[in-house]
């Protein structure tokens, strides 16, 4: 692990003021853990993913999480009931917001929204479901399952970017996004960067197609969510 200047700082600032071994320790061992959770729990398969895989009969939950923001949206089937859920940080105390006292509010706002980085994803405080009327599930799920995402090619297969004849397109700031299909035997997962830049100065890519056309359908049916 790479101790950053600011953690030294910290660690020779309370080694003078206390001369205890054990409070460096301490502080060490604090930041390593920190670090190291904020790292791994919004990346891959986490707990969450595992609950789905035994818990439902087939999901799809897309995402373009990194260590700086945090949100995975959730289409789920359980025998006949499907069903939608979001985990994303709660910073929001509505209309009203301005007329809480500012210490409790930036309080509020700064620990609940940094909270989501230091604990796994999982079925916890940041998951909720959300509720679409039964025609609008349906036609979701059928709308999502025509796009037969387990048969496509994601980035890891065909290459980020475009190809080599056209490679002065390429750019190193764009977004990405994330999909698992889960089944109880399988989790599959498919990664695209930049998909919408790289879909309109290279098109033709049909696993490109397909995830920015499951990504807007995300949108639509989680619009207000």
């Amino acid at each position: 692990m790479r101790i950053t200047m600011e953690l030294l700082i910290i660690v020779h600032h309370h080694a003078l003021k206390s001369n205890n071994m054990r409070v460096i320790i301490y502080l060490i061992a604090f930041c390593f853990f920190s670090s190291t959770v904020k790292s791994q729990n919004n990346s891959g398969i986490t707990p969450m993913h595992k609950f789905f895989q035994k818990h439902a009969d087939s999901t799809y939950i897309i995402s373009s999480a990194n260590k700086f923001y945090i949100e995975y949206k959730i289409l789920s089937k359980v025998n006949d009931t499907i069903s939608t859920y979001i985990y994303k940080t709660n910073t929001t105390l509505g209309p009203k917001l301005r007329e809480i006292p500012k210490a409790f509010r930036d309080a509020f706002l700064e620990n609940n929204g940094n909270l989501i980085y230091f604990i796994p994803v999982d079925i916890n405080v940041f998951f909720q479901p959300t509720y679409l009327s039964l025609d609008s599930l349906k036609q979701f799920w059928e709308k999502s399952s025509k796009l037969k995402m387990w048969d496509v090619n994601d980035d890891k297969i065909d290459g980020e970017g475009c190809d080599v004849k056209q490679n002065g397109f390429a750019i190193s700031d764009g977004g990405q996004i994330y999909l698992h299909l889960i089944t109880k035997d399988k989790i599959k997962e498919l990664f695209f960067y930049a998909p919408d830049y790289y879909n309109e100065k290279c098109p033709g890519r049909k696993g490109r197609k397909a995830i920015l056309e499951l990504s807007n359908l995300f949108t639509i049916y989680f619009k207000g969510k």
